[in-house]
């Protein structure tokens, strides 16, 4: 059985992948590297069914819509990390336990648990979970759309989550899979209790809005993983936004990266890779979060006492010396 504590997740390992990559191949008949409609079925014909539903929100697909093998590879890992079990059954029911490599087990490896990746400040994952935060209208969708480089999408109403996963190449040619899975309002109280349970938090606030980023950071001091806010809607005119810090500002103090600035715009798909990798290097490299100590509000506060406190103390010395 597989064992899975709590802040680890499940990969599959270079012998699971390499697997899967011959099915595509051997269903692939007409070799043009996608997986037409009665290809894909063909793929799944030893199966229950096809486990994936409608896949085109989620992963890089072709004009038409099928999957190409880079959003096939991409399926796999997405649905090992959120339903391993499910996944290592289809596992099986495509044969990868029918000859020498024994039981799907050989397919699949678990990560240590996040808190130690945190503690050594450096992740040993192949894939990452970003979940993304935001006050309602600060562009989440359209955000998380861009990973896999498209518009607007029409979410299947049997879709329970908003999530997608590409595969990002950053620093010195590392890659590593990037999952992005929005927070929405019905969920938003559930995961903020548990502090996060990700590899990144982004927390996105609209810089046309002002009042956008004290709701961003009113999320962002509930959060126990590392954090990052991003600036949205960045091709419009920004305005000042109505707290007492810039953001630039409240992120130096609460320890955090400076807040990076995206545009949803189809014509800014190099800046938009650049905020990917980025982030993707923040999860890679976890840094220690100076809110998780002391939250920007105490430090605000106790600053405010010294202060007071020093001032009292001035007037108690002028008293206490002019009485002698």
């Amino acid at each position: 059985d597989l064992h899975v504590e709590p802040g680890s997740s499940v990969e599959l390992t270079d012998e699971g992948s390499e697997y899967l990559i011959s099915l595509f191949h051997k269903h692939d008949t007409d070799k043009d590297n996608i997986l037409s409609p009665s290809e894909l079925a063909n793929l799944f014909s030893v199966c229950p069914n096809i486990p994936w539903g409608d896949f085109s929100a989620s992963v890089m697909t072709s004009e038409m819509g099928w999957l190409t093998q880079e959003g096939y590879e991409a399926l796999w890992t997405l649905n090992m990390l959120l339903y391993p079990e499910h996944t290592m059954e289809y596992l099986g029911y495509l044969g990868y336990n029918s000859d020498t490599r024994g039981n799907q087990l050989t397919a699949v490896q678990v990560t240590p648990p996040r808190h130690e990746d945190f503690k050594r400040q450096i992740s040993c994952r192949n894939v990452l979970l970003a979940y993304v935060f935001g006050p309602k209208g600060s562009g989440k969708s359209c955000f998380i759309n861009r990973l896999i480089k498209k518009g607007e999408i029409e979410i299947s109403p049997e879709t329970d989550r908003h999530i997608c996963i590409n595969k990002i190449r950053y620093q010195a040619q590392q890659e590593k899979y990037f999952i992005l899975q929005e927070v929405g309002a019905g969920d938003q109280e559930d995961i903020l209790d548990k502090g996060g349970d990700c590899d990144l938090a982004i927390v996105l606030y609209d810089t046309s809005r002002q009042d956008s980023f004290s709701k961003a950071v009113e999320i962002q001091e509930r959060l126990d993983v590392p954090s990052v806010f991003i600036g949205t809607k960045s091709d419009k005119s920004s305005v000042k936004q109505d707290y007492d810090y810039t953001p630039e500002q409240y992120s130096q103090m609460a320890g955090l990266p400076p807040p990076l600035f995206f545009s949803a715009m189809p014509d800014r798909e190099s800046a938009q890779l650049k905020i990917f990798q980025t982030c993707v290097l923040f999860a890679s490299h976890p840094f220690q979060q100076q809110s998780q100590a002391m939250p920007l509000t105490k430090i605000i506060t106790t600053s405010a006492v010294v202060a007071v406190a020093g001032v009292a103390a001035f007037f108690l010395f002028r008293y206490v010396r002019h009485g002698r």
